[in-house]
């Protein structure tokens, strides 16, 4: 029996074998492939980084840090810009320190002379550089604190004239109050402690001019007046046990002073 493969071999059929050829056809892709351009070029690095070391002089306006984000915070005598670059303000010598207040930020700034650090003592003065010079000759030294613009000049004798009544008033209201205390015998003060007596219904009644009330007053007087005593603490005019015998002292004479005011 013959087959149809034989068949179709043997005597080709033009129109079976052309369907044939037609369904194994495989087309092949015309348009040619080309690389990606993406990626292929590589940009020059930014230069980020520090540009002064540690200890190193600056001048106004150079560049200190560059940087993406506030990797370095701008500590004293430096200004950071837009794009987070620090820069000095002041001329000096760059310092990298960690301030105890903020102990996970890392500052830079810049001291004003070589053997400064930073950061400094949280009550110690602030250092800074005006530009002048200092004159030696003592009597150039005068004439030039002697000097004075035209406003400041034609200003003098008004303000000169309510310095002088502002302070009349105050010493005419102080020797009333001590007055008042020494007239009154159920409040036992020593002549020192009348003075303060006296300064503290003064300073009381002048916050009570302003619309304030009397406890307030008072409570307002009493923190003024203990933080002057904690100031001289430390600055070292008063040593820990007369710290806290000006403190007590203060506090006994405010007690007397306020139940006087309460009594009038």
């Amino acid at each position: 029996m013959l087959s149809l493969k034989n068949f179709l071999i043997g005597r080709p059929v033009a129109g079976i074998t052309n369907s044939i050829k037609s369904i194994t056809q495989i087309r092949t892709a015309t348009k040619r492939v080309s690389g990606s351009k993406t990626n292929n070029k590589d940009s020059a690095g930014r230069r980020l980084g520090p540009k002064v070391n540690e200890g190193h002089p600056v001048k106004p306006g150079q560049i200190i840090m560059r940087q993406r984000g506030t990797k370095i915070h701008p500590g004293e005598n430096v200004r950071i810009g837009v794009d987070h670059t620090i820069y000095a303000i002041e001329p000096g010598f760059v310092r990298f320190y960690f301030d105890p207040f903020h102990p996970l930020r890392k500052y830079v700034g810049v001291a004003l002379k070589k053997d400064a650090r930073l950061p400094k003592e949280h009550f110690a003065p602030r250092l800074r550089r005006f530009g002048y010079t200092p004159i030696e000759d003592p009597v150039a030294a005068k004439n030039e604190e002697a000097q004075k613009s035209r406003k400041e000049i034609l200003a003098l004798p008004s303000l000169q004239k309510a310095q002088n009544k502002q302070y009349s008033l105050r010493k005419r209201q102080l020797r009333d109050h001590k007055a008042r205390l020494d007239e009154d015998a159920s409040v036992e003060l020593s002549e020192q402690e009348k003075e303060r007596a006296a300064e503290r219904l003064f300073k009381i009644s002048q916050f009570i001019e302003l619309g304030q009330e009397l406890s307030i007053a008072q409570s307002q007087v009493t923190y003024d007046e203990l933080y002057n005593i904690r100031l001289q603490y430390r600055r070292g005019e008063l040593n820990y046990g007369e710290f806290g015998s000006a403190k007590a002292k203060y506090l006994e004479v405010a007690k007397k002073v306020d139940s006087f005011a309460q009594s009038q």
